[in-house]
């Protein structure tokens, strides 16, 4: 009986020394468990962080392009102006190639009032009229055709000034086109860079899903370890609990024998009219 009791103490002490191992490494488990999933989870927001800049910048990107493709459209339009107008320049410049220069219509006017008078207030022959009238004829034909020449000269001097702002204007456009095109160029080489470090960043947290997983595990078999070891503990405790009630179940009917078999030992010394001992006394008390 007292080996048995002695070989229950040993496997509750034995059992309590494993529990409290086992309570100590579910706590540095669970401390590594949950600093793996910490650092999932910075990782993770990492990851979102440069989803969402992704996004945002693809969203300036885009807006970027289609600016470039109006500019272009744009520029397109004015260089398209500028090569009609150089061709109105050319046409109309090749026109006066075989034009012989003559005198300015002011001055072609001045000769003509100078012989229209000439033949109002001079005395002259016939035949004088006749040729100043020829030579008015053929000054009148000169300042048509001068009047003619300062008028395409005018057009073109319109023309080329237009030409002259429109490549102005085609310059700055295809600057803004120019620098527009590189900031887009920028921000894709951004999104190419953050989308790399996502993927980079997805593989660790997939390395580091993978230790808090394995920690997990270790956790979660430390702790069904640890249940089953109290619940031994809880069992030992109930069935010596149980025993002690069985055992002072015993030692309590043991007294109640006893004291039967005293109390009719007192009542036949009563009857016998014997002398009672202090203990008999006590047992008679009791009794009552």
């Amino acid at each position: 009986m007292q080996e048995e009791k002695e070989k229950s103490v040993e496997e509750t002490k034995k059992l309590r020394e494993e529990v409290s191992g086992l309570k100590k490494k579910l706590s540095s488990a669970n401390k590594e468990k949950e600093s793996w999933f910490e650092k999932k989870s910075e990782i993770g927001n990492a990851i979102k962080e440069r989803i969402n800049s992704v996004k945002e910048l693809k969203i300036k990107r885009n807006e970027l392009t289609n600016k470039v493709k109006d500019l272009k459209k744009e520029r397109n339009k004015l260089n398209k102006k500028i090569t009609s107008n150089i061709t109105i320049l050319k046409d109309k410049k090749d026109s006066f190639k075989g034009e012989k220069p003559g005198m300015t219509p002011t001055r072609i006017k001045s000769e003509i009032e100078k012989l229209e008078f000439k033949i109002e207030t001079e005395p002259m022959t016939r035949d004088k009229e006749q040729g100043i009238m020829k030579k008015v004829k053929e000054l009148k034909k000169q300042l048509g055709e001068a009047q003619e020449a300062m008028k395409k000269g005018g057009d073109l001097r319109v023309v080329s000034g237009e030409t002259d702002e429109l490549k102005k204007k085609a310059n700055q456009i295809h600057k803004e086109l120019q620098e527009t095109a590189d900031e887009s160029q920028k921000i894709h080489e951004e999104i190419l860079t953050k989308s790399k470090e996502i993927d980079e960043l997805k593989e660790k947290e997939e390395e580091t899903y993978k230790k808090f997983s394995e920690h997990k595990k270790e956790f979660n078999t430390l702790n069904d370890s640890l249940k089953e070891k109290m619940k031994k503990l809880g069992d030992q405790r109930k069935a010596k609990e149980k025993a002690t009630k069985e055992q002072q179940k015993k030692e309590q009917e043991q007294i109640e024998k006893t004291f039967e078999e005293k109390a009719r030992e007192v009542q036949e010394k009563i009857a016998k009219k014997e002398k009672l001992t202090t203990e008999d006394l006590l047992i008679l008390q009791r009794m009552k």
